[in-house]
């Protein structure tokens, strides 16, 4: 059954973690942009991916995806309201952002998944 509490708590670990981890690789000095950026994608929806498999054993996939998503759009309505970014003019590049933070968040989620259930010795 899908646990609404343990999925806002999985956003909520996700975005900490990633807030946290970014402030730190900040220190360091990355020269390329596009580099930073993508480790801060990888470390925000495979955090997703990794907490909803963690706190909603019973339906992680549909966890994962529902956090992508919801981190995602924030994003993009943070970037075009706040920051005055004009994402929302190349929807090419909504469906990159989209479909890189699902598959990355699912991926997390089903290896997390296998791995529980090796370690449990619970094959399917």
């Amino acid at each position: 059954m899908f646990n609404t509490i343990k999925f806002l708590q999985a956003l909520g670990a996700s975005l900490l973690v990633t807030i946290i981890v970014s402030f730190i690789i900040g220190f360091i000095p990355i020269h390329s942009m596009n580099l930073f950026v993508f480790i801060q994608l990888l470390l925000t929806y495979g955090a997703m991916g990794y907490f909803a498999a963690k706190w909603n054993p019973q339906t992680p996939y549909t966890t994962a995806y529902l956090g992508a998503l919801v981190i995602a759009v924030t994003s993009f309505l943070l970037s075009h309201y706040v920051f005055n970014i004009l994402v929302f003019t190349d929807p090419e590049g909504i469906a990159r952002s989209l479909t890189f933070a699902v598959l990355t968040s699912l991926l997390v989620a089903y290896i997390y998944t296998v791995i529980r259930t090796r370690r449990e010795g619970v094959l399917q």
